[in-house]
């Protein structure tokens, strides 16, 4: 890895996911329609010439894109083909908008605002599938980011920690149209998979890092816990069962390598995995209401490009493991099959 400086990292905050995630709430939605999660896509980017760091006074601007699709219906780990006509289908398009600031060589600063587009359907009490679009912010992120090595020092290993704060800014009670049994057509909140926001403040808890292992191989690690110490937000649970939406807790892992094949170019494959997952019980607060605890295992594929002030990536994590875990109110959830994350930034 050469030190450049100055020079320029995001540290690998293309939030964002939903991990991917998204990768994420989303967050980020999760990858099974438990909605809410922040587009989180934690793609720690480890280029051909290995971390550039933001200088101090730096800023940098990220636009990180994903989309998934989800219809494939698990209870536990077994996949339920004969429920695919019963399930929850949703597309989602989202983008998340971050502009960090590095203090200094350690430390920085990051805003992330989301934005989300849900194609979703679902059976109604007539029978017939119907389906509605959901579209908006989501929960803005505020995260201070601090690098345990002074970046100077130690160009070919560091470690990142992050702490910040989910805003309730997404709309958590999108309304949507409720086909009835007896012809009728009634304004319902529409499920949880499409609401835009959790309803809650959080508590994030983030890491991540990376270490040269040998000449243009790198290994990575990242990770998210999102604390959501608010019980339950008060929207009802979409028709035709009874309830109200919880507020879970949220987490994402990624852990790989990345190897430089085009050293002149600016070119690196990466070749990871990646857990997204909802608890069934939260760390801080009661666990009530609806949620789809769950989690996925995903082979997570990548390619960066690196020139200058600019940088690209794209991963396509493919799913290996969907686990939809008993909780209250949900034995039943759609998983997505796998997911397309990409993410650009510039350094100004």
């Amino acid at each position: 890895m050469t030190f450049r400086k100055p020079t320029t990292i995001h540290a690998g905050f293309n939030l964002l996911a939903c991990l991917a995630g998204i990768s994420a709430c989303a967050f980020t939605r999760n990858l099974f329609s438990q909605g809410c999660i922040p587009a989180h896509y934690m793609s720690l980017s480890v280029g051909a010439r290995g971390i550039s760091y933001l200088e101090p006074g730096q800023w940098e601007g990220d636009v990180s894109y994903r989309y998934l699709h989800a219809e494939t219906v698990f209870t536990g780990t077994e996949e339920q083909p004969q429920l695919h006509e019963v399930g929850g289908r949703n597309t989602i398009h989202s983008i998340d908008l971050t502009a960090t600031y590095a203090i200094d060589y350690r430390f920085s600063l990051s805003l992330t605002l989301p934005f989300e587009h849900d194609d979703y359907s679902l059976p109604n009490g007539d029978g017939q599938r119907h389906g509605g679009t959901s579209a908006g912010p989501g929960d803005i992120r505020l995260l201070a980011n601090a690098w345990i090595l002074n970046p100077p020092d130690h160009p070919n290993g560091n470690i990142n920690f992050s702490l910040g704060v989910k805003f309730p800014s997404g709309d958590y009670n999108v309304m949507g149209e409720y086909h009835a049994a007896d012809g009728t057509v009634s304004s319902r909140p529409v499920d949880i998979a499409a609401q835009l926001g959790d309803g809650g403040w959080g508590i994030f808890l983030q890491t991540q890092g990376y270490q040269k292992l040998a000449k243009n191989f790198f290994g990575y690690m990242a990770g998210f816990y999102l604390l959501n110490p608010r019980d339950v937000n008060g929207t009802e649970r979409a028709l035709p069962l009874p309830g109200v939406n919880s507020v879970p807790d949220q987490y994402l892992g990624r852990a790989g390598f990345s190897y430089t094949v085009w050293p002149s170019g600016g070119l690196a494959l990466s070749l990871g995995g990646r857990i997204d997952g909802i608890p069934v019980h939260d760390l801080i607060g009661d666990s009530d209401g609806f949620r789809r605890a769950g989690y996925a295992v995903y082979i997570d594929p990548g390619i960066n490009w690196a020139s200058g002030k600019n940088a690209f990536s794209v991963n396509v994590p493919v799913a290996v493991e969907r686990n939809l875990e008993q909780s209250a109110l949900s034995s039943t959830g759609s998983f997505a099959d796998f997911i397309v994350v990409a993410s650009y930034s510039y350094r100004f």
